[in-house]
């Protein structure tokens, strides 16, 4: 087998078809730079998003706990978070008590020997 750098004949015959792919890459490398700063700035963006719902989640929830609702929120143009804070966690509810339930009826598996009744008279 042998590869293109082995010999001049076949690298000056290779040279055409390796200049017109390295042209065709060279077009479709020429649109990555611009993607990649929008994609840089998009990021970024979205961090800045991400940190402003954030804040937008702490301020609505001060609002409830001053006694705003959520429909006179909404009323001043608040909408309701799609992140919100987070509180502390639920309390399990207490168990409750279980009801005694009835005893399982026997099955013949599980019941014990019973003696047999002798017969006397």
């Amino acid at each position: 087998m042998t590869t293109p750098f082995e010999g001049a004949a076949q690298t000056d015959a290779a040279s055409p078809l390796l200049s017109k792919a390295q042209e065709l890459l060279a077009d479709r490398m020429s649109v990555i730079p611009p993607l990649a700063e929008v994609l840089a700035e998009r990021k970024r963006l979205q961090e800045q998003i991400n940190a402003t719902e954030k804040a937008y989640g702490l301020a609505y929830a001060d609002a409830q706990a001053a006694g705003w609702t959520p429909e006179e929120l909404r009323q001043l143009g608040a909408e309701e978070p799609t992140r919100r804070p987070q509180g502390r966690p639920r309390k399990r509810p207490a168990q409750q008590r279980s009801t005694p339930t009835a005893p399982k009826p026997r099955t013949p598996e599980s019941a014990e020997p019973v003696a047999p009744v002798s017969a006397s008279s």
